[in-house]
């Protein structure tokens, strides 16, 4: 994926970042679902052949099942995967070819002779003119549930996704954006926009072969916030709908049979985000589903729901179902290439999000939400939740100004807390996605952290909503004096014009450290952003030296805020950075046994380091970044 970053780690760092958490909290699942015993005897996909014809079932409306005949066309060898073949149908019948293969079918147990063969799983093409449809072979579904999750863990298994271009790609300034120091000088001080890439489903037949898509049907969604993020789900073959449907929790769990549609819950509360599918098989308490991934993560804990389909709408571009879903019934344990597996009964852990928004001198409005736990995907559910909420409230105003307060807790730490004022001047791009892709971002690296799992209890945000663009660009500095002796006082004054406002003056009483060498010496005055373009070296290797999550957790403490401007005065002295710490001004003896290369993994060496930096706080966000000389005598 390939979302523009904001400030501590370009996204290839990612990637080492990634571990699994320990979930902390459960979702309590409903009384389990009445389950409809008999096992089917299976038929190995051996013994099928062309011309043979079966019989696949669904849910079209409500909660009644459906059958309609499937003619066998053949077998596609290794089409899955190796060693993982797919049966091709035709789908037979007046619904579905008037439908077609519809979004939400995924899972449909297909049997042969009363004999289960597996289940409707991929489609050809978007417009084809006859409903083709190929099947995941039961024997590969079962495969699935021989996975690490033990039957009665409340916890995902080690492994799961190792591709940081799922998730957490956000835009957000805890991850570093490239370009040169000196280009950020120049540039827009916020990073772009820009859309997630990642990667899909490969096809194995022509281009056209793919997994039957899963409606994500989001009820208490803003279609823009939808919109946005809609690239992070479309690559994992999900196809997000905006009030499409919901959580309905009155909603009494029908008797669960195969055919039945299901689904998971990645977000419930003040808005639901659930993918539905159908059941294809039921052994005890385990079921399998979907006859391909849903997130694709291997070892999973999600809400499982049941789902009552309110409408199969029939489209050319790609028939889907629409549907509520209930209270969870179990948890979703194993998400692999052939099925999703799930448990009757089981509690899947969630994480608590609370977003307060509100004028500065009126009432907050609260939002509650419960989104899974997942070290990929949690990240973007936390930033979709909060960037719903500062957009569907009758607050939202695009051109406003936020502060936001952020508090993630985490056991056994005093809590993470972030701070900052956001303002930007197109009231066509509103600064609110760039809040929640921000917090999103933190979240997900202290989350994915390589050294422990860390016990996260949940995330509260404080909005405070002010009126009109509060922003400002640097419009020039200057020094009061031309030549200074080391010690002696001067004055530099940066001048800030503000978006439709005055010009303000910010001024800055310097004094250079007596060992500052004659010559002439660079100040740089410049936004929190800027300085820290200018530290991206720095701030890499400090988190990739860290040590410990409180490591993690003290570094971002330092980070610089948008509402303050900074002075900067750096120097050619050797320094190095060891366990994440900066050590300025080493003594050559030092320098050189820093330089020792069986410490080459310990130490970064480095030859400018700052020797002086001076903040001072505003009530708007500053932009941009300017450079001058003075000379030292």
């Amino acid at each position: 994926m390939t979302f523009a970053f904001g400030r501590f780690v370009r996204p290839t760092l990612l990637a080492t970042l990634l571990l699994l958490l320990t979930p902390p909290q459960a979702w309590t699942a409903t009384p389990a679902a009445p389950v409809r015993s008999g096992a089917p005897a299976f038929l190995p996909v051996e013994e099928i052949h062309a011309g043979m014809i079966g019989r696949a079932r669904t849910v079209f409306e409500g909660d009644t099942l459906e059958d309609f005949d499937v003619e066998i066309l053949g077998v596609l060898k290794n089409a899955i995967g190796p060693q993982q073949d797919m049966i091709l149908a035709r789908l037979k019948g007046a619904k579905v070819e008037f439908t077609g293969v519809v979004a939400g079918m995924s899972g449909s147990p297909v049997t042969i002779d009363g004999r289960l063969i597996g289940a409707l799983s991929y489609r050809i093409g978007q417009f084809t003119k006859e409903p083709i449809a190929g099947i995941t072979p039961i024997a590969d579904m079962l495969k699935a549930g021989m996975g690490g999750s033990p039957v009665g863990s409340t916890e995902p298994a080690a492994g799961g996704n190792e591709r940081a271009e799922t998730a957490p790609d956000l835009l957000g300034r805890f991850l570093l954006a490239s370009g040169s120091p000196d280009q950020t000088l120049s540039a827009s001080d916020r990073p772009g926009r820009g859309h997630p890439e990642g990667p899909g489903f490969v096809s194995s037949w022509a281009g056209d072969l793919e997994p039957i898509a899963t409606p994500l049907i989001c009820s208490g969604c803003d279609p823009g916030v939808l919109r946005y993020y809609a690239p992070i789900f479309e690559a994992r073959g999900l196809t997000p709908m905006a009030g499409g449907g919901g959580t309905d929790t009155a909603l009494i769990p029908s008797t669960l049979e195969p055919g039945s549609a299901v689904g998971g819950a990645l977000v419930s509360g003040d808005l639901s985000l659930n993918g539905i599918g159908t059941l294809t098989h039921i052994d005890g308490k385990r079921v399998y589903a979907f006859g391909h991934p849903f997130l694709g993560n291997g070892p999973v804990a999600i809400p499982m729901t049941q789902a009552q389909v309110i409408l199969t709408l029939s489209s050319a571009a790609g028939s889907f179902k629409i549907a509520n879903a209930t209270r969870p019934v179990g948890s979703l344990v194993e998400d692999r290439l052939t099925a999703i597996v799930g448990e009757i009964g089981r509690m899947a852990p969630t994480l608590p999000v609370q977003v307060q928004v509100g004028p500065a001198a009126g009432p907050r409005r609260l939002f509650r939400y419960d989104i899974l736990r997942d070290r990929a995907w949690s990240p973007v559910m936390a930033a979709l939740v909060i960037a719903n909420s500062l957009t569907r409230s009758t607050d939202f105003d695009a051109s406003a100004t936020l502060r936001m307060k952020s508090r993630i807790d985490i056991e056994g730490t005093p809590g993470v807390v972030y701070e900052d004022l956001y303002a930007g001047t197109n009231a066509a791009q509103p600064v609110h996605a760039e809040v929640a892709n921000d917090i999103g971002a933190l979240f997900g690296l202290l989350y994915n952290n390589r050294f422990e799992e860390p016990k996260v209890r949940g995330i509260t945000l404080d909005v405070e909503v002010l009126p009109r663009s509060r922003i400002a660009a640097l419009s020039s500095v200057r020094a009061s004096k031309g030549a200074v002796r080391p010690g002696e006082p001067f004055v530099v004054t940066a001048v800030l014009t503000p978006y439709r406002g005055e010009e303000r003056q910010v001024s800055f009483e310097v004094r250079l450290p007596e060992d500052t060498p004659a010559g002439e010496t660079e100040i740089i005055v410049g936004s929190g952003q800027v300085v820290d373009g200018l530290d991206r070296r720095i701030l890499e290797r400090q988190l990739t030296q860290a040590g410990s999550l409180d490591d993690l957790i003290r570094l971002v403490g330092r980070q610089r805020r948008s509402d303050a401007l900074y002075l900067r005065v750096a120097r050619r002295s050797p320094s190095a950075i060891v366990r994440s710490e900066v050590l300025p001004d080493l003594p050559l003896s030092v320098f050189t046994v820093f330089n020792n290369p069986r410490l080459s993994n310990d130490a970064t060496l480095m030859i400018d380091t700052p020797i002086l930096e001076i903040a001072r706080g505003l009530d708007l966000v500053a932009v941009g970044g300017r450079r001058i000389s003075i000379k030292v005598k």
